[in-house]
């Protein structure tokens, strides 16, 4: 019985030490009893990977009609970029096109906390709204070139969050609902400021249902990327010397509504570096706004919008993004207003419609005095939409009206009529943009 009971023993031991052997992750404990040999396996609990890597984004395709040539301010653009109207055409009119350009993905790792229990985090962003690819005659419509939005690293701790990098100004916490113009929101040249630059961002947040966030950010101020000292090759926006600054205000009550109210100060050199400020020139030039909005989420109805005024906001994509020419000495400023609203009526969790209308009105006198040539812009945006799981449909219709400073918009929108009283129908551009979307989220 001795021997049976020790080569039984040298038995458990090796066929112990092999399944130890074979999976490293489990312990093996054996224990000898007067009446039987029980094996107990403690498995051990994987530690978590120390980065954690996410990547997230949609594809977008657009199917669009248009019977007018759409622009981004004065610069012509279509599909879903397109968002006011350049030029109308009296015979001939119908384009119908096809857009993937707002396409976009979004990679962030995630790393070990770090000074004192931060969370850091690395996030870089991409859509397809770069220039042409190819030299112009390689197909370069279909062959689009990424473009950097938003590229910056988070640290994160419980309340508070600091992001040093490219980011989204905080004068657009929310955009127009929309599935084929997301990247250019319907509510731009209509209502809506903003865009991105790099710099330094603080968010601190206070409260848990009823919450409170006061954000700011230090930026590197920005003014039209042409409009660059010629022997230095600068914009005029780092020339000054001096960043942008911005602070926002925001209360959320839970996710029912929400509300925000925020600034933008930066300051331009139009003559560039080694040149003293004119003052009676007005080389130097402020950009200064203020916005508010808000908005009601009750599920099945849906209120959101915002207004902005200010002076000089075309950094911001405000006064229809017409920047102060370099010829013009004699205007102080470009004044303006802004705003957009939006319903939407969530039907079902797949079935829902909205309406945004918006407008960009900037001073009509400081537009006649600085002889540029549109003096304010309106878009509405009609859209229904069908969203199952990450897949979504929207079909939309968004009408444009653009008033332009000239005698006869509809045929040559570069003759300037420098008095109020050139202004006629003949001087309204009008267009729609018919627009089939599907885009798939991940």
């Amino acid at each position: 019985m001795r021997i049976k009971a020790l080569f039984s023993l040298a038995v458990l031991g090796y066929a112990g030490l092999a399944l130890a052997q074979a999976t490293p992750a489990q312990n093996v404990v054996v224990e000898e009893r007067k009446s039987e040999t029980v094996t107990v396996v403690v498995k051990e609990t994987p530690k978590p990977p120390a980065f954690v890597f996410e990547l997230h984004g949609f594809t977008s395709v657009s199917m669009y009609v248009q019977d007018a040539n759409f622009a981004v301010g004065t610069t012509p653009a279509t599909g879903q970029q397109g968002l006011n109207i350049i030029r109308n055409w009296t015979t001939d009119k119908l384009l119908l096109g096809a857009d993937i350009r707002q396409t976009r993905l979004n990679f962030s790792v995630r790393g070990p906390e770090i000074l004192g229990g931060a969370t850091p985090k690395a996030v870089v962003e991409f859509d397809m709204f770069g220039p042409a690819g190819g030299d112009g005659g390689s197909f370069g419509d279909v062959s689009v070139l990424p473009r950097i939005r938003i590229a910056y690293t988070e640290l994160k701790w419980a309340n508070t969050t600091l992001i040093f990098g490219q980011q989204n100004m905080l004068t657009i916490p929310s955009i127009p609902q929309s599935v084929g113009h997301i990247a250019f929101p319907t509510a731009y040249t209509a209502g809506l400021v903003g865009w991105r630059q790099p710099g330094i961002w603080g968010y601190h947040t206070m409260g848990s249902d009823t919450k409170f966030e006061f954000a700011w950010s230090i930026q590197r101020a920005g003014w039209q990327n042409t409009q660059v000292n010629a022997a230095e090759g600068l914009n005029f926006g780092v020339a000054s010397g001096l960043p942008a600054f911005e602070a926002r205000g925001r209360l959320t009550f839970g996710k029912a509504f929400d509300i925000w109210i925020s600034g933008h100060w930066q300051q331009v050199d139009r003559n560039g570096p080694g040149v003293v400020e004119n003052k009676a020139l007005h080389s130097t030039l402020t950009t200064a706004l203020g916005t508010v909005g808000m908005k009601l989420d009750t599920g099945f109805l849906v209120l959101q919008g915002g207004a902005w005024w200010g002076k000089n906001a075309a950094p911001l994509l405000g006064n229809v993004v017409q920047f102060m020419p370099l010829t013009v000495t004699n205007v102080p400023q470009i004044f303006g207003a802004g705003a957009w609203g939006q319903i939407g009526l969530n039907f079902s969790k797949e079935f829902s419609i909205w309406y945004m209308y918006g407008i960009d009105h900037p001073n009509y006198a400081d537009v006649f005095a600085a002889g540029l040539n549109i003096m304010r812009n309106q878009n509405s945006d009609a859209m229904v939409r069908y969203q199952t799981g990450n897949f979504a449909i929207g079909a939309e219709w968004l009408y444009s009206r653009t008033t332009w400073n000239t005698a006869n918009a509809a045929s040559n929108p570069a003759v300037s009529t420098p008095a109020l009283v050139g202004l006629n129908t003949d001087n309204v551009l009008k267009g729609s943009q018919y627009m089939l979307s599907f885009n798939y989220y991940f």
